[in-house]
């Protein structure tokens, strides 16, 4: 969480990067980005609201429907924070019904329903989400996010005291992230099994985990790691040495103030409160608890805020100042009871379920006893027919059987052949790539090695004849020299040498300034974010695109301006080509056209997902790169 300070800083910087963006679609992007920036990085609801707001109008004065959607999804993380559950399951009930088919989208909407069905004490209805984003995970082969889901099942069966079966999905969390190196999700994992071990009364088994957790941390060197570490360690001591538990709950404390991590300072404070009150060290006990108030003082959690009344109200009491006593029991009174009213409709709401599962099974049963005397009755009236009837079935059975295992054998051989058939387009995207670039190689060495060396032996040879001053001699030469400029600019764009010495950006910019001085089309170019790394071949597919994206505007789209940007933020990598042209319908364009056809087959290459928007304010072409993915891909 930023200072005021710092939150001002970056509101001012992002209007000043935002004056320069004139595309309703890419200023739609921009603050989408900046809500999720300024709710992850600065904790400010309030702001992520705001450039949200901004994000929602621009997607629609766009018409850009997917930034729409997205929108939805944010509100509906924003009300389930801000306690508006309902409102929130409106908005994200909008988001999965627009991303219907697109399964990854679609299961991070459903994290957040899954969240507050937890919220709401309904855990089933929260774990058979979870299960259902498991499914999706496991389908797409994405290990990172089967890790998440895995710890997220973890929690509801540790909220339903189902302990056994919220250790097993929190060691098959563990075992991705260790596999994938993810330290700092790897000890977090470890400190909620220390935690369970802790509630089913094993400190010994705690503690080893705990330990583990340290040994993690202590590499990655991160005061949270640590923190976390510590604190658990702390927990598994605090019934068998107290000493020990202290030295590592200030420990805990050390680091947890260094970031200001308040939603594990709050709960450290009310256990050094409670240790010290137990140790009959009232000032110190007191010192605790009244730390926790501050920063209770705008928080809506309920169970702290009543730990801390209650431990100030105790200790007051031991130091006879009964009307401090008493003034913070009543306070300790009052959130008691607003908290057994929140849990009671949770109860109230997990009971309900049980209810409900309780009375269907009764009527099924019921109907099967029914069904069961009915069937009675008729066997003894049709004893033989019935055995007739059963051979009867059994042929039938058989036979739908063989019918099963046919079926099942063509279904796996026809997956077989959709899986070799994928590996074969792939690997024939590689090679036409390949070959294409081979291709542009060897028409390139030829032009500047052949052909321009041509051109300059026949412009050596006439320049030997300009002293008989020859006007037509003049204008040969001059033209050669033209040819010249052209077959090296043709050279270039074939094999851009930039990409040979420096990075995509610096390609990219010096193609959008070569451009721009060659067409009377103004052509901007703009890199933000972090600094990225690719493999060549990704670069040079990436450049391709966005030569024939700027290629076809300039030659198409009768422009004014085209924009192209580069950003990099969160291993997702996002580059734009836009332009204030004509606009076209992609239904109207040739289908044989070699431009758009190798742009889907370069996309469907680096795995990356495509938006398009072409409309009479101009043509919009967004794509973007998980490197995460392109990396397994």
């Amino acid at each position: 969480m930023g200072t005021a300070q710092d939150i001002e800083v970056y509101k001012d910087s992002i209007a000043l990067e935002l004056q320069g963006i004139k595309s309703d679609s890419l200023k739609a992007t921009r603050f989408y980005r900046e809500s999720t920036n300024a709710l992850r990085r600065y904790n400010d609801l309030g702001l992520s609201r705001i450039y949200l707001d901004s994000a929602m109008y621009y997607s629609k004065q766009s018409g850009f429907k997917d930034s729409e959607a997205k929108c939805h999804f944010l509100y509906g993380l924003l009300e389930r924070v801000s306690g508006n559950n309902e409102v929130a399951l409106g908005h994200l009930e909008k988001n999965i019904k627009y991303f219907e088919k697109d399964s990854t989208n679609k299961a991070y909407a459903l994290f957040q329903v899954a969240i507050i069905h937890r919220n709401l004490g309904d855990y089933e209805k929260s774990l058979g989400k979870y299960l259902e984003i498991l499914k999706i995970f496991e389908h797409k082969k994405d290990s990172s996010a089967m890790a998440s889901t895995y710890n997220s099942i973890a929690n509801i069966y540790g909220d339903m005291d189902r302990y056994e079966e919220s250790v097993a999905n929190y060691k098959s969390a563990g075992a991705i992230f260790k596999a994938k190196n993810d330290q700092r999700n790897q000890v977090n994992t470890l400190n909620n099994m220390a935690e369970i071990y802790l509630r089913m009364k094993d400190t010994i088994a705690s503690r080893n985990y705990a330990y583990q957790s340290l040994e993690i941390a202590q590499q990655i060197k991160e005061d949270l790691a640590l923190g976390g570490a510590y604190y658990a360690i702390g927990r598994s001591f605090l019934s068998s040495d107290k000493n020990r538990a202290l030295s590592n709950y200030l420990k805990a404390k050390t680091y947890y103030e260094r970031i200001n991590y308040v939603g594990k300072l709050v709960p450290l404070y009310n256990d050094l409160g409670r240790f010290y009150k137990n140790e009959n060290n009232i000032p110190q006990s007191v010192l605790f608890y009244n730390k926790a108030l501050d920063i209770l003082r705008e928080s809506s959690d309920l169970l702290d805020i009543k730990n801390t009344y209650e431990g100030l109200s105790d200790n007051y009491a031991l130091n006879n100042n009964f009307k401090k006593a008493y003034e913070f029991q009543s306070l300790y009174i009052v959130t008691k009871d607003s908290l057994f009213n929140e849990q009671n409709i949770k109860s109230i709401n997990q009971l309900q379920k049980q209810f409900e599962t309780e009375k269907k099974d009764k009527e099924i049963a019921t109907q099967q006893l029914e069904i069961q005397k009915q069937e009675a009755e008729i066997q003894k009236k049709k004893t033989v027919q019935n055995y007739m009837l059963g051979a009867i079935g059994f042929l039938i059975i058989g036979a739908l059987l063989i019918w099963a295992v046919y079926k099942q054998k063509q279904k796996r051989k026809e997956q077989e052949f959709l899986t070799l058939k994928r590996e074969y387009q792939i690997r024939s995207l590689e090679a036409l790539i390949e070959g294409e670039e081979k291709e542009r190689f060897r028409i390139a060495k030829e032009l500047h090695d052949g052909v321009n060396g041509d051109l300059s032996a026949i412009k050596y040879k006439l320049s030997s004849l300009i002293e008989m001053n020859n006007k037509v001699i003049h204008e040969a030469i001059n033209m050669i020299d033209d040819s010249c400029k052209q077959v090296r600019a043709i050279s270039h764009n074939l094999v851009p040498p930039s990409l040979e010495k420096f990075s995509l950006v610096e390609a990219v910019e010096a193609y959008c300034n070569s451009m721009n001085v060659a067409n009377e089309v103004e052509i901007t170019f703009q890199a933000v974010g972090e600094e990225f790394t690719l493999t060549k071949k990704a670069e040079i597919n990436i450049l391709r695109i966005i030569q024939e994206l700027v290629s076809n505007s300039v030659k198409h789209a009768k422009a004014n301006e085209i924009n192209v940007q580069v950003s990099f933020q969160s291993q997702i990598l996002q580059v734009t080509v836009e332009d204030d042209g004509i606009g076209f319908k992609k239904d109207d364009v040739d289908d044989k056209g070699i431009g758009l056809a190798n742009i889907d087959s370069r996309i469907q290459y680096l795995n990356a997902e495509l938006d398009f928007m072409s409309n009479n304010k101009g043509t919009s072409y967004t794509f973007e790169i998980d490197l995460n993915k392109l990396d397994e891909y």
